[in-house]
């Protein structure tokens, strides 16, 4: 495939020998897979103009160094007046399984802890999480300066042996740590969890062990207002649907665990 964006790339991989889309859930204009000379690359790619995509980017590329070999390592950046471009090492593994009983479990519950232990990069200043405000009358309860990763779609995580990655780090944000947990259950209800069971994957974090069991309740409604509001937008997604239900089951929890404090 041609790249519109070769120039910006060619002293970083040297000439280019092929190169080959990749799928998946990069929200990126572009992303492929890039061999040349240098090596083989995983480049992302979007038009260098304001936006969403742009921010996610830079915010991509700024948090890469913090991440300390839990994300694919950032090897180049550059720009020019069309294009935002980044290349990253290129990994290889398999997405987890999320169901019960995968033995994968315990890694993706590692990986838990080992975001919410992240310390806290200067670049991260200012990158509260506000994605939840609207859904919520309590936003004050899901706020902190813990670094968050709220997208643990098995997708977005690779595993080899004992190696394993976070992808697509397009939207790292500050909040209370519980966050990255709660998004992580309900994923797992999703796919088959029970509630309780869902929970006991994550209730060993030290995030998880300090949150306020009403700040955790409050965001179990949010996350029910988020899908609601995301399936008005996407109909037609039926896992989108899948996420709504497993938000209203782990909220029903939630309450349920409430009236028995």
């Amino acid at each position: 495939m041609d790249l519109p964006f070769h120039d910006l790339v060619l002293p970083h991989t040297g000439a280019v020998t092929h190169t080959r889309p990749a799928t998946g859930g990069s929200g990126f204009a572009t992303a492929v897979f890039v061999h040349g000379e240098a090596g083989a690359f995983f480049v992302k790619a979007v038009p260098n103009r304001p936006g969403g995509r742009l921010d996610a980017a830079r915010r991509e590329a700024l948090v890469n160094p913090a991440l300390l070999g839990l994300a694919p390592r950032l090897l180049f950046q550059a720009e020019d007046e069309g294009w935002f471009v980044t290349g990253f090492e290129i990994v290889d593994g398999h997405h987890p399984g999320y169901d019960p009983g995968s033995p994968d479990l315990p890694k993706v519950a590692q990986v838990v802890d080992q975001i919410t232990d992240l310390v806290l990069p200067e670049t991260a200043v200012g990158w509260q999480e506000t994605r939840w405000d609207r859904f919520t009358d309590r936003a004050d309860l899901l706020a902190g300066d813990t670094l968050t990763y709220t997208d643990l779609h098995p997708n977005n995580i690779l595993i080899d042996g004992d190696r394993t990655w976070v992808v697509d780090w397009e939207w790292p944000t500050l909040a209370a740590g519980h966050l990255t947990a709660g998004s992580l259950v309900g994923q797992l209800i999703a796919s088959g969890h029970s509630p309780i069971d869902a929970e006991s994957w994550v209730s060993a974090g030290a995030a998880w062990k300090a949150a306020d069991p009403a700040a955790v309740d409050e965001f179990a409604r949010a996350q029910v207002r988020m899908q609601e509001w995301i399936v008005e937008q996407l109909p037609d997604q039926e896992w989108r649907k899948a996420m709504l239900a497993a938000a209203q089951k782990w909220c029903r929890h939630r309450e349920e665990l409430k009236a028995g404090r």
